[in-house]
């Protein structure tokens, strides 16, 4: 039951893609869509600091705390998380970059934000999700422009 709840109602953050990359003809590339990710990492800063630092995002929460013990709250997690990366993607997609760009990409943006979210919540302060906004906005953007190929970043393998 637990597990549903987890798939089916991630309270707490909305999915990435619903707030920051609304539905656009493809392909449309604009600096808007950097924007976007500011804003949004920006709104999710000021949403932690005006929560105490306690409103972050619960299905991190739970794949921390279950991950190593209880497999299908581990699958539960990682199928919400697979979700928004999956969205997410294919919102960058639609902004006109690659596919492979845009699964890296949208990984990134994640990986930025939960490991921000986690930071702040120990020191009480925004400050990682203001590092974590600064890098994420520069990937889109330089994705955006024909850039960095997001999918190489690091020499990471997919």
């Amino acid at each position: 039951m637990i597990g549903e709840v987890v798939v089916e109602r991630p309270a707490g953050l909305r999915v990435f893609v619903d707030l920051v990359l609304p539905e656009q003809p493809p392909p449309h590339r604009s600096p808007d869509d950097a924007r976007a990710v500011d804003e949004f990492f920006r709104g999710a800063a000021q949403h932690l600091a005006d929560t105490g630092y306690a409103d972050a995002c619960p299905i991190a929460t739970v794949a921390l705390e279950v991950a190593s013990t209880n497999d299908a709250l581990r699958e539960a997690t990682a199928s919400v998380f697979e979700d928004w990366i999956t969205k997410t993607a294919g919102a960058l997609r639609d902004a006109g970059i690659t596919h492979a760009q845009a699964r890296h990409l949208a990984t990134l943006m994640f990986c930025l934000l939960e490991g921000a979210f986690l930071l702040c919540r120990a020191t009480r302060s925004t400050a990682p999700l203001d590092i974590a906004r600064a890098h994420a906005v520069d990937a889109v953007a330089s994705a955006l422009s024909g850039g960095v190929d997001a999918g190489t970043l690091g020499g990471a393998a997919g």
